[in-house]
């Protein structure tokens, strides 16, 4: 029992001296700032788990080395985020607001061919978890029960479209906002999408994809939050504050209908949900016999190689049904590389990639360029997503991942071949 405070206790002091030290380097709020004080939050939310009495028979034995692994390998994947805050470029090259438009107006028609088709869904799940305490769990069970529809061929690229490119449609959004021509009226629809987008799943008693959506939100926010004017930093503020009001009464009416009946209660199962992952990884991840070989992380890009995977993630999970831990619990996004590759593969892929983006993302002349921001903006999901979850772009979120490279190949040619605007501090 003192081991595992003592190791859980040496986790918390890693993160506490990281944000210590960010705090010192980079500004309040920044990126950086923002993931170690997530990390910070969480890890001691995986204390409060710890020593609630009716979970604490479940984490004993924790180790010492996979907390410093799981910190490591946090802190050298953000590694060209801090560079980049400590840097704080004071301008960014971005693609003509024009050009940017047009991606911006396409996915709006988008979402007004697939988002009406779920209006009614949303409209009747918010009503039944506002006026139904059991409508949570209810829901919950009716998402996962239900049987897939079957829609035109143009609708189902329309949703593929939609559903793949919300961070990068995000991200642009929000570099539109740099704009000091930008009409409020622009604001008010991303702002209707993203408050649509988020309320979806808790319509279905969903909370993960919500939270992951928030995650994304904040992430960007972080990034281009110093370049917006003034008026467009303080409608962002009140928007925020509106939708963070709506959101979250329908997030605590699905919290309490599926938890609230337990012995564990509401704030039991909460704290469970958000702290588990740090504790999981430290009894489970490093210490397995077998690897899912990327069934589970590269699930779409093996099968675009011809390799025999899974196709949907209960075939995976009864697929590797022997290994001490599967997906149906979280245990960062760390631990699900660890779990499909092993501890050293990931390592030597990480150190690679690093470099690979580290030297993508050199700062020039205290200029930026926007398809660089974006290469910092797709760790920051990856980092924040799976602090207390899973790796989010897993299984047909690999098409995610494509979605940023299409993205940041569009970027490239914007700024290469087409006309670009300097946006400054």
């Amino acid at each position: 029992m003192f081991q595992d405070y003592f190791n859980l206790f040496f986790y918390i002091g890693l993160w506490l001296f990281s944000t210590f030290l960010i705090s010192r380097y980079c500004e309040r709020f920044s990126t950086s700032w923002i993931i170690v004080v997530v990390y910070t939050a969480f890890s001691f939310i995986t204390l409060s788990l710890y020593s609630n009495p009716y979970f604490q028979d479940s984490y004993t034995g924790l180790s010492f080395f996979p907390f410093v692994y799981l910190f490591l390998f946090v802190i050298v994947a953000c590694s060209p985020i801090f560079r980049y805050d400590m840097r704080s470029p004071g301008t960014i090259v971005a693609p003509s607001p024009k050009i940017l438009k047009l991606f911006v107006i396409f996915y709006f028609v988008v979402c007004a061919v697939v988002l009406p088709n779920d209006f009614t869904n949303v409209q009747e799940g918010i009503v039944r978890l506002m006026s139904d305490s059991t409508a949570g769990a209810e829901l919950y069970a009716e998402a996962h029960n239900a049987e897939k529809k079957s829609y035109s061929a143009i609708y189902s690229i329309m949703a593929a479209f939609h559903n793949c490119f919300f961070e990068p449609f995000i991200f642009i959004a929000f570099l539109m906002l740099c704009n000091e021509e930008v009409s409020k009226k622009y604001l008010r629809m991303v702002f209707l999408i993203v408050i649509f987008e988020m309320l979806s799943p808790l319509a279905a008693g969903l909370r993960t994809i919500t939270i992951m959506k928030s995650f994304t939100m904040v992430a960007a926010t972080s990034f281009f939050f110093p370049f917006w004017t003034k008026e467009v930093q303080n409608t962002f503020r009140r928007c925020a504050i509106i939708g963070s009001i709506i959101i979250m009464l329908p997030f605590l009416a699905v919290s309490i209908s599926r938890f609230g009946e337990r012995q564990m209660g509401a704030s039991g199962g909460m704290v469970c949900y958000a702290g588990q992952a740090p504790l999981n990884f430290n009894l489970y991840c490093l210490d397995t016999e077998q690897t899912r070989e990327g069934d589970r992380t590269l699930n779409i890009f093996k099968k675009w190689v011809g390799g025999d995977v899974p196709e949907q993630i209960m075939e995976t999970r009864s697929k590797y049904s022997a290994m001490k831990i599967g997906d149906e619990v979280f245990s960062t996004w760390v631990g699900d590389f660890v779990l499909d590759f092993g501890p050293v593969v990931p390592v030597i892929a990480l150190l690679i990639f690093v470099m690979f983006i580290t030297v993508q993302t050199r700062v020039y002349n205290d200029t930026f360029y926007s398809y660089q921001l974006l290469l910092l903006y797709f760790i920051s999901n990856v980092v924040l997503h799976g602090a207390m979850y899973l790796f989010y772009y897993s299984f047909n979120g690999n098409y995610t991942i494509v979605s940023f490279m299409l993205s940041y190949f569009f970027l490239m040619f914007c700024h290469r071949k087409l006309e670009t605007v300097e946006i400054t501090r």
